[in-house]
């Protein structure tokens, strides 16, 4: 599961060269540099209208709410919509650079496993991609999933994001299995089979790399579908310039383009594969840790039969309350 939305600017009006919007998403004021570069669309055509640069932004709470824009050249349009000016897709020194990796690089990672199983023989495997929208103004696209029970309740739900890269949780470090977000701890033996599918690809090939984290910058949407009772968990990509907002983590705030290591895209990639191609080993992957616990037990009781206590532990009870503290509370 990925959003194919991204934080942008909605066009109100248009009077003249002067350019009004609303933001849908969330981004620092502090980060809405007068002068940032715009590119208008209109709905439905790829390439933009025109260009623009910020003229001056507003918010309540810290939060970009609206702005206008200066119109410099080409067309704006009311009922379009406006994004920073930066390439759609290019690779720099071996990270992918655009204006927005979230969430379109967990889209074109379960396009790529979608494309990469349609092209071998084994038709067993039940994969759906499930694209949402507006997950950015609260996971209207997800939550209506939910409620429409688009996706059978035995489903293993993956929500596929992007997520700030922290110091604990690097760009170059591989593809990350989240535990968890800022709102809630996902599926634990669906992470776990995660986490079981990672080591087996280390081992084949120890130049795979992961990381297990708790992701709790924000929130996803494998947060809204473990609310609804479905077994649902994550993976994240480390993101550079979260939400095309430069210096969060020092240095000049501003406007950036979206970054993140090719390397880990591709760690996403083979995961997903391998995870797809398990078919019935999805349930010994979940069960790992289960039958580990009921291995050790086994062990535990018989060392402690083995070596028991010289003198058996009683537990202390607690004083008695006296008569006539008893009686008092009888009667009150």
């Amino acid at each position: 599961m990925a959003h194919l939305d991204h934080p942008g600017f909605w066009i109100e009006d248009v009077d003249g060269a002067r350019v009004h919007l609303a933001f849908r998403g969330g981004v620092s004021l502090k980060h809405a540099v007068r002068g940032s570069k715009l590119e208008f669309f209109r709905r439905g055509q790829p390439g933009p209208t025109g260009r623009g640069v910020l003229e001056r932004a507003s918010g309540a709470g810290g939060r970009l709410q609206a702005a206008r824009a200066k119109l410099v050249s080409g067309t704006a349009e009311p009922g379009g919509f406006a994004m920073w000016r930066f390439p759609g897709f290019s690779l720099r020194k071996g990270k992918v650079v655009a204006r927005c990796c979230d969430d379109l690089l967990g889209a074109a990672a379960a396009l790529c496993v979608l494309d990469e199983l349609s092209r071998g023989k084994r038709r067993d495997t039940a994969l759906w991609a499930l694209f949402t929208r507006a997950e950015e103004v609260g996971f209207l696209g997800s939550l209506w999933a939910v409620h429409e029970r688009l996706l059978p309740k035995d489903a293993r739900v993956l929500s596929l994001e992007c997520s700030r890269a922290l110091p604990h949780a690097p760009q170059g470090g591989g593809v990350i299995v989240r535990v968890g977000d800022r709102a809630s701890l996902f599926d634990a033996p669906l992470t776990e089979a995660l986490r079981q599918a990672c080591e087996r690809l280390k081992k084949d090939d120890p130049s795979f790399r992961y990381q297990r984290r708790l992701m709790d910058g924000g929130a996803c949407e494998a947060t809204a579908f473990c609310a609804a009772g479905y077994r649902a968990s994550g993976l994240a990509l480390p993101l550079g310039n979260y939400h095309n907002q430069a210096g969060l983590d020092g240095g000049k705030k501003g406007i950036g383009a979206e970054h993140v290591a090719a390397a880990d895209f591709a760690a996403e990639v083979r995961l997903l594969l391998a995870l797809a191609r398990e078919g019935r080993g999805w349930s010994e992957l979940e069960g790992a840790t289960k039958r580990r616990m009921a291995e050790l037990t086994r062990e535990a009781l018989r060392e402690l039969k083995a070596q028991p206590l010289r003198r058996p532990i009683v537990p202390a009870r607690p004083p008695q309350a006296s008569r006539s503290a008893a009686s008092r509370r009888r009667r009150s």
